[in-house]
């Protein structure tokens, strides 16, 4: 077992590691706002998640390391599964709801991820495990409350959002659990190259549907989605996830709000408002807070 030292050291690693990657995921709105233009949600999906699997096998070639996928895994069908839903929900809703909304509500991801914990997983679920969620939460809404907007049919699309944060928290569970109990980089890159090419292929028919020739800016785009946001920011988020908390690592995954924003005005000349600050510091502060907890059990 790691002394107290060790312990420290990976919680500080899992930090780092996982606010790089909510940094990476924040940039992926600023793309896929340019390839929307031109092409469809779940063309955009699929093309990013071939990407990403290319990605992560080209690593482990490189690594000289075995590829392999484990089907038998529970972790990794629920975690296959969550993700064909997460995007199917997530790209079909942003067609009838604001994206601020679709940004809040799939954010209720740490709130059905506490019930998931509480309910199924037998894990005690404390009141800093619950005041990091409500202000994690409360941090997105504020953070992207001057851009809530209706149109469409605004009530099916929060539904559909809502059920893309179910089917998220499924996600982050299922792969922090087997980031946890997994011992090598090669182990969780293969996790990880599975879950991209296996959503990819059974995402595949429902993106012929709506298929368009993408041009060459757009293919250029779509390779820095599927490298950055999707491989890069899923391998360090693995990476922090076998680090801390399954709560810590969920609530990460919000602190991509905060980076939304700030990539949204350094490259899309947004406003940042007080309320956005006040949110942020509300995210970062939920974060903290489970890992100050883990520390203290440790």
């Amino acid at each position: 077992m790691p002394d107290q030292p060790q312990k420290s050291s990976l919680l500080h690693n899992g930090l780092v590691l996982g606010f790089l990657a909510a940094f990476l995921w924040g940039t992926h709105s600023v793309i896929v706002r340019y390839l929307t233009s031109d092409l469809g949600g779940l063309q955009i999906a699929v093309s990013r998640l071939f990407i990403a699997a290319l990605a992560i096998y080209c690593m482990l070639r490189l690594m000289r390391a075995r590829v392999s996928i484990r089907f038998g895994d529970w972790n990794f069908r629920l975690a296959v599964l969550s993700t064909v839903v997460n995007y199917i929900l997530f790209h079909v809703g942003l067609e009838h709801t604001g994206a601020a909304n679709a940004m809040v509500l799939e954010n209720t991801a740490p709130f059905f991820v506490l019930i998931f914990l509480y309910f199924f997983a037998d894990s005690a679920v404390g009141r800093t495990d619950i005041l990091a969620t409500v202000l994690a939460i409360f941090g997105v809404f504020l953070t992207v409350y001057r851009d809530f907007e209706g149109g469409g049919g605004p009530l099916f699309g929060d539904l559909m959002e809502i059920g893309a944060g179910l089917s998220w928290a499924v996600f982050l569970i299922s792969s922090s659990r087997a980031m946890q109990s997994s011992q090598t980089t090669v182990e969780r890159l293969n996790f990880l190259f599975g879950i991209f090419l296996s959503a990819g292929v059974l995402l595949v028919p429902l993106a012929a549907f709506s298929l368009q020739m993408p041009t060459a800016n757009d293919v250029v785009f779509l390779v820095l989605l599927g490298v950055l946001p999707t491989a890069l920011a899923y391998y360090l988020w693995y990476e922090a996830a076998a680090r801390v908390s399954t709560l810590t690592a969920t609530l990460m995954f919000a602190a991509s709000v905060v980076f939304t924003f700030v990539n949204s005005a350094l490259f899309l000349g947004a406003t940042i408002t007080p309320l956005a600050i006040v949110g942020a510091t509300l995210i970062v502060a939920a974060i903290f807070l489970t890992t100050l907890k883990s520390a203290k059990r440790e």
